[in-house]
């Protein structure tokens, strides 16, 4: 009896836990304003690249990872 009210406890616990892993509209929006300029930066190193104002690469000096 102990052990299943020690596993019902829990396995409750972790399913409140995870409820505060939820982002928030601000925080989704922040994250989406931070790859929209992300990407714009990256698209210009692309464009210089199409138009030989610099050396080809496939590295990009902005860092692509967004973190949570």
């Amino acid at each position: 009896m102990k052990k299943q009210l020690l596993l019902l406890v829990l396995m409750l616990g972790s399913l409140l836990a995870g409820c505060g892993l939820v982002n928030s509209s601000a925080d989704r929006e922040r994250q989406y304003r931070q790859i929209n300029n992300i990407q714009a930066r990256m698209f210009v190193d692309d464009w210089d690249a199409i138009w030989l104002y610099e050396k080809n690469s496939g590295l990009t000096q902005w860092h692509p990872h967004v973190g949570y």
